[in-house]
Formats: C-alpha cells, sequence, structure tokens
C-alpha cells in the first residue's frame, strides 16, 4: 500500500470501492502485521471502511464495505 503521506489529490479513492475518501481521513491504516512461512503478511483498513490483506505488499484479498 501506498503510505498515506505519498497520497497525492488523484489518489483519493479507494481501489476496492472507488469511493472517495475524504481529505482529512487517511487513506490506509496498517491493523496488523505478521510474518509466515509466505513471508509478510498485512491488515489494513481504508478510511472508507474497505478491508485488504496483503502478503509482501501484494493485494491477495479485499472487502469493501457497502454503507447503505
Amino acid at each position: 500500500m501506498t503510505p498515506a503521506s505519498a497520497v497525492t489529490p488523484s489518489d483519493d479513492r479507494c481501489p476496492v470501492c472507488h469511493k472517495p475518501t475524504p481529505a482529512e481521513t487517511q487513506l490506509w491504516t496498517l491493523r496488523s502485521h505478521h510474518r509466515t512461512s509466505e513471508g509478510e503478511v498485512e491488515y489494513c483498513v481504508g478510511g472508507c471502511g474497505c478491508l485488504v490483506v496483503l502478503v509482501n505488499g501484494e493485494m491477495i484479498k479485499s472487502l469493501s464495505v457497502d454503507r447503505r
């Protein structure tokens, strides 16, 4: 994931749900990480509420949040 400090105005949409992220909200927050035999696993939540799982920096799973 791109660190929040490196996010440019053109990157202000979630890559999972494509909803705009408010400017005052950090785009991604690392919730947990640990090492496995497959590599470094990271769990992140987006400013919109979407969740992603990354292995060695590559997104392998995502869950969009439908807020109706």
